[in-house]
């Protein structure tokens, strides 16, 4: 399994391969609210660019609507970008339309150029995903979603992890970069945090009082769930016995 990363959304046009699996990465914080969204009894996700869709889809469905720009809820949502507030009784048995600054985003970026298999990932389903790719026997493109077309530091964490835990061949020098990042600073949960607390995101999410999202967000297979885009919803996949 070779193993390539994109490191902004504007660039996936260029990291385009039409038969790899694409892993849409936002761990601060869109892929892994999703992630514990479905954990909590969510059953799918349709991810738009745009707020407004957000607004006028999820009224037109009768669906919950998740939506977030600048880290901040959108005041016409019932939900926002931070994983506690996904709840059981809030989500278990809902469909949600959602969108945020960056992940949603690079995930309609890599649907509209022709990506099939769409997953999305974060360190807290990683290996349920790396499980999924194996039995694929498929190449993967890791795709950042970053912040605002730019690097985040805790996407490539995720592409370095995935790298190693994979045992796939880093076959781009991002992912090889990504893949020594992680040795280096990541391989512990104490390292992690350690790190990630020296990176532009961490600083946003402070200001805006979401320190306690970033524990969660930093730690490791918590959920045996895969994420995969089916006809414009993410649906959630068990590969393994609970």
């Amino acid at each position: 399994m070779n193993i390539y990363l994109c490191p902004s959304p504007e660039l996936y046009p260029l990291y385009h391969r039409a038969e790899s699996i694409v892993i849409i990465v936002d761990i601060f914080r869109a892929s892994t609210t999703m992630v514990a969204a479905f954990a909590h009894g969510a059953k799918g996700i349709k991810a738009v660019a745009t707020t407004e869709e957000a607004e006028i889809e999820g009224k037109r469905l009768g669906t919950l609507i998740a939506a977030e720009r600048n880290i901040v809820r959108c005041p016409f949502a019932q939900l926002g970008n931070d994983p506690a507030e996904y709840t059981t009784e809030l989500v278990s048995g809902r469909e949600i339309v959602f969108t945020t600054t960056n992940g949603t985003r690079a995930l309609t970026i890599a649907e509209d150029e022709g990506a099939k298999d769409i997953l999305v990932g974060a360190l807290t389903n990683l290996q349920a995903t790396i499980d999924y790719c194996r039995q694929s026997g498929r190449d993967v493109v890791i795709l950042a979603a970053g912040w605002k077309g730019q690097v985040s530091m805790e996407d490539f964490l995720y592409a370095g992890a995935f790298a190693l835990q994979s045992g796939g061949e880093a076959s781009d020098d991002c992912a090889r970069m990504t893949l020594d990042l992680w040795k280096e600073h990541a391989r512990t949960f104490e390292g992690r945090l350690s790190y990630i607390r020296t990176s532009e995101h961490f600083a946003r999410l402070l200001s805006a009082g979401y320190e306690d999202a970033v524990p969660y967000c930093m730690s490791l297979d918590l959920f045996d769930i895969v994420l995969r885009l089916e006809e414009g919803w993410l649906r959630p996949h068990f590969l393994r016995a609970e």
